[in-house]
């Protein structure tokens, strides 16, 4: 069932070269809080218990890469946006930076190594390179300049901004892309690969117009500079994105992870570009379903787009919910082994 570690095999997937099976990687995130049996809150907020609990969650499962993460604030907070932190959930955002347009000008240079709770992730690289880094790769995904400028002026103000200031919506895309290069860069030199997420620039928020001249420019900018640290670009966007996959097909990524989106239709329009990475339902499915349920959607994932020209990672469609039971994702990564 496996002849290969979680690392040979996505290094060799990676290289074009045979692997054993098709990789699986459900993206485990905030649930790996679930497996180590803490609050979110101490994960969000601790590096050793982030990186406690993402070993944790490998241990258990054996999916082929970790996916650290925090959540779609973390480079808002630390580019001075004040966010809310639940006992046990994902923070958000309370008080944006730039609430009103003149307070841009609070916005300074930011240390992607030491701000607010950066640091956390890097800590929490360390310890999963340390703890399993011979067996699988380490992958950091955080937001985009889009997602994190929404986090520095309010998702609504920057929509707003878009149409009447469009200077202003430049700016923080710029200063928000500028954070996430030197954000890539402390990822790679902790052992990690970098990687994009940006769920407000979905196509369930913004329209192909918009996602081309506000979202696109930064995903380019940001995934060619994970390029250039010899990283794999990787893209996952949240929602609906029928109507914008084949711009982002065009960002630079090797690899897009898809939500809301037919699999036979993506492999028609950008499986001899990308390879493509997805998509059982997080909620309906992973969450709300059997373990039996679980394998007949994966499957049907398989025979769907299994054999994608560029490629296909078996993967949940977006975040792996909180709550779900652990033999639901153990049936995923069951029908990888099995079947692919």
């Amino acid at each position: 069932m496996n002849e290969m570690t979680p690392k040979e095999r996505i290094a060799a997937f990676l290289a074009g070269q045979p692997v054993d099976r098709v990789p699986c990687v459900p993206l485990v995130l905030n649930h790996s809080a679930r497996v180590l049996g803490v609050t979110i809150n101490d994960v969000s907020t601790k590096g050793d218990v982030m990186g406690r609990a993402h070993t944790a969650a490998y241990r258990l499962y054996g999916q082929d890469l970790i996916t650290i993460f925090a959540d779609t604030a973390i480079l808002g907070e630390a580019m001075g946006t004040q966010l809310y932190f639940p006992p046990d959930d994902v923070p958000r955002v309370q008080t944006p930076i730039v609430a009103q347009p003149e307070d841009a000008d609070k916005l300074g240079p930011v240390d992607a190594r030491t701000a607010a709770r950066l640091p956390v992730c890097l800590d929490a690289i360390r310890h999963c390179v340390e703890q399993v880094g011979d067996d699988v790769f380490v992958m950091c995904c955080y937001p985009a300049p889009f997602s994190t400028a929404a986090a520095v002026r309010g998702t609504a103000m920057l929509a707003r901004d878009l149409y009447k200031r469009s200077d202003l919506a430049h700016d923080l895309l710029d200063k928000s892309a500028q954070l996430a290069e030197d954000f890539a860069e402390a990822v790679v030199e902790v052992g990690g690969i970098p990687a994009l997420v940006d769920p407000v620039a979905s196509g369930s928020v913004l329209s192909r117009k918009a996602f081309e001249e506000f979202a696109l420019p930064g995903i380019r900018r940001v995934l060619k500079k994970i390029q250039s640290l010899d990283m794999p670009p990787v893209l996952h966007i949240c929602g609906r994105t029928s109507h914008i996959i084949d711009l982002m097909a065009q960002s630079g990524a090797v690899a897009l992870s898809i939500d809301e989106i037919d699999l036979l239709e993506a492999k028609k329009k950008v499986g001899d570009k990308v390879c493509i990475m997805g998509n059982v339902r997080p909620t309906e499915t992973v969450l709300g379903g059997t373990p039996d349920q679980v394998r007949a959607e994966a499957r049907k994932c398989l025979e769907d787009c299994g054999d994608s020209p560029c490629g296909f990672i078996l993967a949940t469609g977006c975040e792996v919910p909180i709550e779900t039971p652990p033999e639901n994702l153990m049936a995923l990564l069951e029908v990888a082994r099995t079947y692919g």
